[in-house]
């Protein structure tokens, strides 16, 4: 609902309920007289002076405002605009003259004058002059200025009110309404005088309005024409036309063809050139290519870890990421292999949560790689025989070191050329890149053009770029062998059962081999194929606990192990905070008008 609107039903609700208008409202206000002088000027704008013989009353005010429409709708496609420029304000009777200017919601124009630190009473006249750019309306046989004197939205009365409107040629003819906004009411008097019109009328109500049409030959001024604006709109920025879609189309194809290429040269494995036994050992001249378009490659059975590889990096090879899962497989493997013990805490009543302490044995470490010394001296960094519960929050930095050096362990190798942690950064980070550039692209496009649909596929690419950055490490040949020779490995673990005459005779292969069950994610499987095994329990010294060995049992503690360290090292300290003639005319019809009042 409009201010007006508001105003009159506030008045109809003093009047039928009977009690009085506020102290300080507009019916103690009234504006004496209201002096419109407009000239026309050769280019197609028009100066405007305005003497408003304003009456505060009693209440103080810092001033008044006026409000002048400078866009309004023109068809279903564009607004028209008037430029506004003030020139100059004064006041009389020690009012503050000071003005500021604003554009305001509804294509209004503010002219605020006064002090936000002065007030002021009684009658004062201020003068305002400024001048309106694209003013008038062309026709085929004349031009026509058709304009509010008054606009509609004054909220206090007018007593007398007088136009002047001086051309730069004769007027051909002019007209006045006066009254609510549609009202086909002449005014008091019209008088034309060669290049000069003037109008009067008495006893404006407030939403009254003041309008004039005045009508000169061609050739006076400039040819008018409406300056016109395409107002913004999601439609209009993101206008679907043969341009844009077919723009936008080729684009997302050439930017998706282009990410595709990305990954296809280098996102690939490398892999020696040869027979599958080339392939996986390796040929005598080292000849490498691009491993071609889905081969999965020939995983010849090994019995044993393949170049004696450690469980953390069978993981980092596997899967090209250094993990939790690889580091507490390594934890496993230490015990196993006699660097420290694990002891199991029973937990306590129905909602207990078990726990396992471990212990530092004296078995040197100086055979021990980089990564496994790393985190072995940081499990015990706290002390010699800490509780996996203590771990938590505490071990997070601890872990990113290890998993650091996995990966620098890996590319020392000549498994990958570069740290596959690293090659996911970067392709994440100008995936991350190309999405807020394609933002922007699409921000400015749809902002100022209607070509909002072109910055869309750059978007796209970015999102494909950070999506397919998982795939973008890619091996060595000499990786490719290791990791096709560990697949080989794997599916003996996964199939112990089919093996177990081969290892009849060995012992402790159970343990040997279960952190690479771990880390295979297939530990109860491995240890069921044990079970029907006649020999003797395997050595289970380095895991402390109070129940017999059972391998079924074993395995799934052995899990429940695995999956509490994995949370409990990689968990993180928390944070510390909270974080607008000819029949067609009325009053309020024209261009200008607007209104005012004070504050």
């Amino acid at each position: 609902m409009r201010p007006r609107a508001f105003a009159i039903l506030g008045l109809v609700a003093a009047s039928v309920l009977g009690i009085g208008v506020p102290a300080g409202a507009q019916a103690s206000e009234a504006i004496h007289s209201y002096d419109v002088a407009i000239e026309i000027r050769t280019d197609d704008s028009i100066r405007i002076t305005e003497v408003i013989d304003y009456d505060f009353g009693t209440a103080q005010h810092h001033g008044i405002f006026r409000d002048v429409p400078t866009r309004q709708s023109y068809d279903e496609r564009y607004d028209r605009v008037y430029p506004l420029h003030v020139e100059s304000v004064s006041a009389t009777g020690g009012a503050s003259a000071d003005f500021e200017v604003s554009d305001e919601p509804g294509g209004i124009t503010r002219i605020k004058i006064g002090d936000p630190d002065v007030t002021t009473s009684g009658e004062h006249t201020y003068t305002i002059v400024y001048t309106v750019e694209a003013a008038l309306n062309g026709f085929r046989d004349h031009d026509e200025l058709y304009w509010n004197a008054i606009g509609s939205e004054w909220d206090v009365p007018v007593d007398r009110a007088t136009a002047t409107v001086v051309a730069p040629a004769g007027i051909l003819d002019a007209v006045c309404y006066a009254g609510p906004v549609g009202s086909t009411t002449p005014c008091d008097k019209l008088t034309i005088a060669g290049e000069t019109a003037r109008f009067r009328r008495s006893g404006l109500v407030p939403f009254d309005a003041f309008t004039l049409a005045v009508s000169l030959p061609k050739g006076a001024v400039a040819d008018p024409r409406p300056r016109l604006v395409e107002p913004w709109s999601i439609g209009r920025a993101f206008s679907r036309t043969p341009v844009t879609l077919g723009l936008s189309g080729g684009l997302l194809v050439l930017l998706i063809a282009g990410c595709g290429w990305l990954l296809w040269t280098r996102g690939r494995d490398r892999r020696y050139v040869g027979s599958p036994v080339d392939q996986t050992l390796g040929n005598p001249t080292g000849a490498a290519q691009s491993v071609p378009l889905f081969e999965r490659g020939i995983a010849p059975v090994e019995f044993a870890p393949p170049q004696d590889m450690r469980p953390g990096q069978v993981g980092t090879i596997v899967d090209e990421r250094a993990n939790t899962l690889d580091v507490t497989a390594t934890i496993v493997d230490l015990a196993v292999r006699g660097y420290l013990t694990i002891e199991e805490i029973p937990k306590e009543g129905w909602f207990g949560k078990p726990d396992w302490t471990l212990h530092r044995t004296d078995k040197a470490d100086g055979d021990l790689l980089t990564y496994e010394r790393t985190l072995l001296s940081g499990l015990f960094k706290d002390g010699d025989d800490p509780k996996l519960s203590s771990l938590k929050r505490t071990f997070s930095e601890r872990l990113a070191k290890v998993e650091e050096q996995l990966y620098t362990d890996a590319v020392k190798r000549g498994w990958f050329v570069k740290r596959p942690d690293k090659v996911r950064a970067s392709w994440h980070a100008r995936g991350v890149v190309s999405i807020v550039a394609g933002l922007a692209l699409t921000f400015a496009l749809a902002r100022w053009t209607t070509f909002g649909l072109v910055g869309l596929p750059v978007v796209v690419a970015g999102l494909l770029l950070t999506a397919g950055a998982r795939w973008m490490p890619s091996r060595t040949a000499k990786g490719t062998a290791v990791a096709r020779r560990v697949g080989g490995f794997r599916t003996v673990i996964e199939t112990a059962e089919t093996h177990m005459s081969r290892w009849a005779e060995e012992q402790n292969v159970f343990t040997r081999y279960l952190p690479y069950a771990i880390v295979f994610g297939c530990t109860e499987k491995w240890a069921k194929a044990f079970e029907g095994l006649q020999q003797m329990p395997p050595d289970t010294t380095w895991y402390l606990s109070s129940r017999p060995f059972v391998y079924a049992d074993f395995g799934r503690t052995l899990d429940d192990f695995s999956v509490t360290t994995g949370g409990t090292i990689a968990s993180t300290p928390s944070s510390s905070g909270s974080s607008g003639f000819s029949g067609g005319g009325f009053s309020g019809g024209g261009g200008g008008g607007g209104g005012g009042g004070s504050w």
